[in-house]
């Protein structure tokens, strides 16, 4: 019992640390921003796709 509440009492300690959130904040807003960046390079075709071409219509 003793281990459960020292597990929950982690837990509460991680959500009311600034520092903690703070970083947790900056992580996600990383992953987001990348994540957009990836997005738009795919919608506007800046990243380079792969061509599969025939073999037949290049002879």
């Amino acid at each position: 019992m003793d281990r459960m509440l020292s597990k929950y009492s982690w837990k509460m300690e991680f959500w009311q640390n600034p520092w903690d959130l703070g970083g947790l904040a900056v992580i996600i807003l990383f992953f987001t921003t990348v994540l957009s960046l990836v997005l738009f390079a795919i919608i506007f075709d800046f990243l380079p796709m792969t061509k599969t071409t025939n073999q037949n219509e290049e002879s």
